[in-house]
């Protein structure tokens, strides 16, 4: 007999959708991932229902799985990436009804999502906010250097489709307006529209995400936060170890803006505190299942299920509280702050930093795709990193091959 809430698609859905899955999967949903050539691991997990479907044609090919799923009955959709919410704003007069989604519901997505528009709802919000231009040719950057409070940072006003023509730095600190121009150049190059704002100065463990659920109603049936240890790239990146923690500041911070946008989804909200004057600023959304989502379920607060019932349209009680607290690693981006932390010790200083960094994992509680009750997604991601190795050390080896003898 088919279960009268239908199913739970995953679409994309990265390191905090892979954690989503998995907790649903156990609490006896029935788990749809959807996944392409960037994260075709996650479709693995035990107990799903997977499909590895590449993007292709304005999404085509995932409207056709989609429509296919919709004639079983209703599916709540969700998503771990910025591009397939992205897409779903874009696509949602196109979804079949029985398709249920934050995303369908107003431009309230689109409009966080992008670093402009989210700063002039924080600021409308009375939220602080880092001084922000956008940068649409490289002589903005003159126009407004003499006001710049130099450090500022570059950025792409959308980010998800960075990494793939510009690789992992997406947040570029530039200390005068020649570097300014200089990477601006390179950004607007390649397509981009970009933001100059100005730097946050503090480390790494200034920045807290405030992670929430927000209901139509104007409740809030998640809310936890995440305190990063580590992130990479190192300063400006993803949380690759982080934990659970009480952020009042930030959750504070967070609902002001998210208020103010009528949000209604999931999303995590980004902010650092300056380490001269203690002030706190919005950072930035992230509007989808964030990286660190398996950090609430590991510490008992059922947030996966909550989620979903949120979509659903179900009431519920007040989220109960932290039962234990919990550490989360995402081993991908992990593995590589380690890596620059060891290579940037002095000789004599990197067995303290290894026996520093061995230390941090105590409490981890949820270790992303290195799940032992769920080794499918791991080993499939080593393949398929091996595979990609292979086939590169292959083309390099082709092209010297076919070089013209110098002699």
């Amino acid at each position: 007999m088919a279960d009268p809430r239908g199913g739970v698609i995953l679409l994309d859905p990265l390191n905090g959708g892979l954690a989503a899955a998995r907790a649903l999967r156990r609490g006896g949903e029935h788990v749809v991932v959807i996944a392409g050539s960037d994260n075709a691991f996650t479709t693995r997990s035990r107990g799903v229902e997977g499909h590895f479907v590449p993007f292709t044609d304005n999404g085509e090919s995932w409207l056709e799985l989609l429509a296919k799923l919709a004639r079983r009955g209703p599916h709540a959709l969700l998503t771990g990436s910025d591009f397939a919410s992205a897409w779903l704003v874009q696509a949602r007069e196109r979804l079949p009804p029985e398709i249920v989604c934050f995303e369908r519901g107003d431009d309230a997505h689109a409009n966080l999502m992008a670093k402009d528009t989210s700063h002039a709802i924080a600021r409308a919000a009375g939220v602080a906010v880092p001084w922000t231009v956008s940068v649409r040719t490289p002589e903005d950057v003159d126009a407004f250097a003499a006001n710049a409070p130099w450090p500022c940072v570059i950025k792409p006003v959308l980010s998800h489709e960075w990494r793939v023509a510009l690789g992992d730095n997406r947040v570029i600190l530039v200390a005068n307006a020649s570097e300014a121009r200089r990477e601006a150049e390179r950004g607007l190059a390649a397509g981009f529209a970009l933001v100059l704002s100005e730097y946050v100065p503090g480390g790494d463990g200034d920045v807290e995400e405030a992670i929430v659920v927000r209901a139509a109603d104007g409740s809030y049936p998640v809310a936890f936060g995440c305190q990063k240890i580590r992130q990479y790239p190192v300063g400006f990146g993803v949380a690759s170890l982080c934990e659970i923690a009480e952020l009042p500041e930030s959750m504070a911070l967070a609902r002001a803006i998210l208020d103010q946008a009528e949000f209604v989804g999931v999303a995590g909200v980004e902010t650092k505190r300056h380490a001269v004057t203690g002030v706190r600023y919005f950072l930035e959304v992230n509007v989808r299942i964030p990286t660190q989502w398996g950090l609430a379920d590991c510490s008992g607060l059922d947030a996966s299920a909550r989620l979903v019932a949120t979509l659903r349209g179900q009431s519920l009680a007040a989220q109960g509280p932290i039962s234990r607290r919990g550490r989360l690693v995402y081993p991908q981006q992990d593995a590589r702050a380690v890596l620059a932390a060891m290579r940037g010790a002095v000789p004599s200083r990197r067995t303290a930093v290894a026996w520093r960094i061995a230390r941090s994992y105590a409490g981890t509680r949820d270790f992303g795709i290195l799940d032992p009750r769920d080794p499918a997604p791991a080993l499939a991601c080593v393949a398929g990193f091996v595979r990609r190795r292979l086939a590169a050390r292959l083309r390099r080896s082709d092209r010297s091959d076919r070089r013209p003898d110098s002699h």
